[in-house]
């Protein structure tokens, strides 16, 4: 019961639109990335990051995203249900959407943002507040492209599909939905706190040799999670249970687990291949120091 508790509470705190997740999982992910990054990336994450560590600034883009209205698309990539796969026309360019500047970015979604801003930050010509902010957004956008509901329309990614969680047919102060019960509540009812489930995922990962699998793109991993939100989204029970979590859980943990994996080879490659004096001369060129 306290446990129960304890995430309809969490759940009360989070924004009628809940991109990604949840504080938790962004966490988990960030933390899994750092294990893996060599040690040449983490002198250089050092250097953008200062004392901040990676998971601490992994919900930055959720918490700032009423200050920017552009980015609202960014979170995701609304691919047709039916459609075979990520279309980059199609899904990236969403000129007749409400939020601010739609009609002229060509990269609204989250698959082309993550590739645009990895390019920020391994960029030599790049300020060091551009790439601090662009670290942020790869950080968090890697973990929200493996929510499978991030990366389908249907229901605007679950969100409507209304149900009970556990029983409770509200979810703070609004009505549970699919979206969220996929964001937060089947990892935070796990019980894991974030060394726990970091711990966890580790074990998972040398289990399962998730560390084997290719890297893939950022188009490759929308595709990934297109195919098991179609499967969710085609099998929307009359309520979240026992049975469901148990059915579902090993998807989010699978997919937390990749979703560390990729964000650290990302890192890697943004920041692993220069030298820490030579980026350090590199941002004071830039700042004129």
């Amino acid at each position: 019961m306290k446990k129960l508790i304890a995430l309809f509470l969490l759940v009360a705190l989070m924004p009628l639109n809940v991109l990604g997740w949840g504080p938790k999982g962004h966490s988990v992910i960030a933390d899994i990335a750092y294990s893996r990054l060599t040690e040449q990336a983490r002198e250089n994450l050092r250097v953008i990051l200062g004392e901040d560590h990676l998971d601490a600034i992994s919900s930055w883009p959720d918490e700032i995203k009423k200050q920017r209205d552009e980015s609202y698309n960014w979170h995701f990539v609304d691919i047709p249900k039916d459609a075979p796969g990520f279309d980059d026309g199609r899904d990236c360019f969403l000129p007749k959407d409400r939020h601010k500047d739609a009609a002229t970015d060509h990269q609204n979604c989250a698959v082309d943002r993550i590739d645009y801003f990895k390019k920020v930050l391994g960029d030599e010509n790049a300020t060091a507040v551009q790439r601090l902010e662009a670290l942020k957004w790869v950080v968090h956008f890697v973990g929200d492209l493996h929510q499978p509901l991030h990366a389908i329309d249907t229901g605007r990614g679950g969100n409507d599909f209304k149900l009970p969680v556990f029983g409770n047919p509200q979810c703070g102060d609004y009505p549970c939905n699919l979206h969220w019960v996929w964001d937060a509540m089947l990892l935070e009812h796990t019980g894991r706190n974030e060394p726990e489930y970091v711990a966890y995922l580790g074990k998972m990962i040398e289990d399962e040799h998730l560390d084997k699998k290719p890297i893939g793109s950022a188009k490759d991993w929308a595709n990934e999670s297109h195919l098991i939100a179609r499967d969710i989204v085609n099998h929307v029970p009359e309520g979240i249970d026992e049975n469901y979590y148990k059915a579902n859980i090993h998807i989010v943990d699978q997919r937390l687990a990749l979703a560390g994996l990729r964000l650290g080879a990302v890192l890697n490659e943004a920041l692993g291949h220069v030298s820490t004096d030579q980026l350090k001369r590199d941002l004071q060129q830039h700042e004129g120091i």
